[in-house]
């Protein structure tokens, strides 16, 4: 237990300047299992064509122009700790665990923040299998950083690709009544073609990524090694 709250403190320390946000303020948060047991079992890394390698490859070819390489080795140890052992994971990474949830600050219609005490351990306990979680996971912390986004409307894409490293600068046109995730993501990616960057979304979800071209054929490549295949919207 020892060791666990000291890696906790050292990490702390060493990563929180990266991405900081406002700390949640537990007295304003609402703790609520969404699952009646959590899974007593760990995910079976060997099960899939995922290693610490393939993360790292991903990590370094988003993030490699944003993060130093202490900083992109951190985000490497997180991904793969919340893979590995999402126990552990909530409970060393407790404050990120819970930043790193869509809309974790938002109250609800009861002027309420309510939230999963142990967010990773119940997505994988909710997860039918190992890949199914592990980009779960991984576009969660992603998207925390960045280097990925979401959206199941033009709006809320056009939200999430204002966080996204690549392109926080650049000025945004208003999604018209007809637009929708894809068609809203084709007009940045035409945008954006002549900064030598492409858009690349989840063929038939609503994940999407802003990489530089040279890097494309490369990136779909690893992501596809987690069933992830990216197209271009």
């Amino acid at each position: 237990m020892k060791k666990i709250l000291i890696f906790c403190m050292l990490s702390f320390l060493s990563f929180e300047v990266i991405n900081a946000q406002e700390q949640p303020d537990y007295t304003q948060i609402k703790f609520k299992k969404k699952v009646k047991e959590y899974k007593k079992s760990t995910p079976k890394i060997e099960r899939s064509q995922v290693d610490k390698e393939l993360i790292f490859e991903i990590v370094n070819l988003l993030g490699k122009s944003f993060y130093t390489k202490n900083e992109r080795d951190e985000i490497v140890e997180r991904i793969w700790l919340s893979f590995t052992d999402p126990e552990k994971f909530d409970m060393v990474y407790r404050d990120y665990a819970i930043r790193t949830l869509p809309n974790w600050n938002k109250k609800n219609f009861k002027g309420e923040i309510v939230l999963e005490p142990n967010p990773y351990l119940s997505d994988w306990t909710q997860s039918d299998n190992e890949l199914d979680y592990f980009k779960s996971a991984m576009h969660r912390i992603l998207m925390y950083h960045g280097l990925m986004g979401y959206g199941e409307d033009a709006k809320n894409t056009m939200k999430s690709l204002k966080k996204m490293k690549y392109i926080s600068k650049y000025t945004f046109p208003n999604p018209t009544s007809r637009d929708y995730t894809n068609s809203y993501l084709d007009k940045m990616a035409f945008a954006v073609k002549k900064k030598g960057l492409s858009v690349l979304i989840t063929n038939g979800a609503y994940e999407f990524m802003i990489c530089e071209k040279v890097k494309k054929d490369q990136l779909i490549e690893l992501f596809y090694r987690m069933n992830w295949e990216f197209v271009k919207p």
